[in-house]
């Protein structure tokens, strides 16, 4: 029996970076506002708004709260998702892993070109940005006061670092106050902040943006990843999407696209930074072994005939390569012990990919290493699982 060692371990992969320019095409502020509001990272959720203001106190009296948050809503600050796996230890901070490896990259590419930043900021928890906006309100409870406080920092709930994507940026000797006027800034900035594109981080509250909620800060960047930079850039790479350029994910997706498995998440879009679903990955399971005819009837009260990945929850479940007898949750993120259940009991059936050569390798369940379960799968991440099992 051949044996294939598929490993899901805690590193981080980061998409070939945007190629820093002596001149770049500017983002309008809107668009960088989206590029982070319009994402599905990995490793956030987003709470009901009741589970924000039922628990969390802002200044300690419900109907102030509630002015405090109409307020906020008015200025156009927005909920924001929260850590909801474990970060990683940077700096004296914790940061989610993608965004961390970016700091380290960034911090060590500024050095080396002379300038010297240092992590201000990263994760808040609800609970620590509670007390933060607190000690800004200072007891000025008025609607002026209220107004005051929310023009340089958010109320628990509304700041992307519960995320763990967002850092605050400083050069050391110098006060936030007077970071514009830093040799770091001009680094970080110039050319529409290409430094900081090439690694994946954007202004996370821009000059010129209207109703995001704070004034400006210029110290505050957020990581969105690098795809998403280049097609806000209009960037145009073989693989016929905007967000994989060059590097191993690109002939992985490649494959992917060759085969008919996937056609992106957008138009011309594949969203490799992305948590997968785990319906998107039974669709993409389901056309690799090349889309078999299946009656649709399952068991699962969750998964409807009109949804688009209905006939691959149908057939893997004909197959008893999904369990269960109740739900599917097909909306729900795709962790790693579950792609590699699903991945290794295809593999028992002995099922050949459409348009490969031989049947998918052998598994032995002895040699699987899993990493974090607490993980997610982006799709860069899956594709490269998919092509990995199927032409091993």
């Amino acid at each position: 029996m051949r044996r294939f060692l598929l490993a899901f371990v805690v590193v981080l992969l980061l998409a070939p970076p945007v190629a820093a320019q002596d001149e770049v095409p500017p983002i309008d502020a809107a668009t960088y506002l989206s590029l982070f509001d319009d994402a599905t990272l990995r490793g956030v959720e987003r709470p009901a708004d009741e589970v924000y203001d039922l628990f969390i106190d802002i200044a300690g009296d419900a109907d102030t709260d509630q002015r405090i948050r109409e307020a906020a809503e008015a200025r156009g600050y927005r909920r924001q998702p929260v850590a909801a796996i474990p970060l990683v230890p940077v700096d004296g901070r914790e940061l989610q892993a993608p965004a961390a490896e970016a700091w380290l990259a960034m911090k060590a590419q500024a050095r080396a070109e002379g300038v010297s930043l240092i992590l201000t900021s990263a994760f808040r928890d609800l609970n620590d940005q509670a007390q933060l906006f607190r000690g800004r309100l200072a007891g000025r409870l008025s609607d002026s006061g209220i107004d005051s406080a929310l023009q340089f920092s958010a109320p628990p709930g509304y700041s992307r670092h519960h995320s763990g994507f967002a850092i605050d940026v400083g050069q050391g000797g110098e006060s936030r106050s007077g970071f514009i006027d830093t040799r770091a800034y001009a680094w970080l900035s110039a050319n529409d902040f290409a430094a900081a594109k090439t690694f994946g981080f954007i202004p996370s509250y821009p000059e010129d943006g209207i109703l995001m909620g704070p004034d400006p800060e210029p110290w505050e960047l957020v990581w969105v990843g690098t795809g998403r930079i280049a097609c806000a850039l209009g960037a145009d790479f073989p693989t016929g999407f905007c967000d994989v350029g060059p590097g191993e994910r690109a002939d992985d997706v490649a494959w992917l696209v060759d085969l008919g498995v996937t056609v992106g998440c957008a138009p011309d879009r594949y969203c490799p930074d992305d948590a997968i679903r785990r319906g998107e990955a039974a669709s993409m399971l389901w056309r690799l072994h090349g889309a078999p005819a299946t009656d649709l009837s399952t068991p699962f009260v969750d998964v409807y005939p009109e949804d688009h990945f209905a006939e691959a929850v149908a057939w893997l479940r004909s197959v008893d390569v999904v369990l269960g007898t109740s739900t599917f949750s097909p909306n729900d993120l795709l962790t790693p012990d579950q792609a590699f259940a699903l991945v290794v009991r295809l593999d028992a059936l002995g099922l050949k990919p459409a348009g490969l050569g031989g049947p998918v390798a052998d598994f032995a369940a002895e040699t699987v290493v899993l990493g974090d379960l607490g993980a997610q799968v982006s799709r860069g991440e899956f594709a490269s699982v998919l092509r990995a099992v199927a032409t091993a």
